[in-house]
């Protein structure tokens, strides 16, 4: 599994492709696309949410 910041690097390239435009995502990527930036969000928020809980640091 990549790291959270290679995982960010590679969705905010993917999101630069499409102009930041969720629709357009939707519409245009690829699916291996759209599962990576979905997937970076996934593992963002469920790391926020450690750091809120206290199990994991900021």
């Amino acid at each position: 599994m990549k790291s959270l910041d290679e995982q960010a690097e590679m969705a905010e390239k993917i999101m630069a492709k499409y102009q930041h435009n969720t629709a357009e995502l939707h519409e245009k990527a690829t699916s291996k696309e759209l599962r990576t930036v979905m997937m970076y969000i996934a593992n963002e928020a469920n790391h926020k949410q450690r750091v809120v809980a206290g199990l994991d640091r900021p």
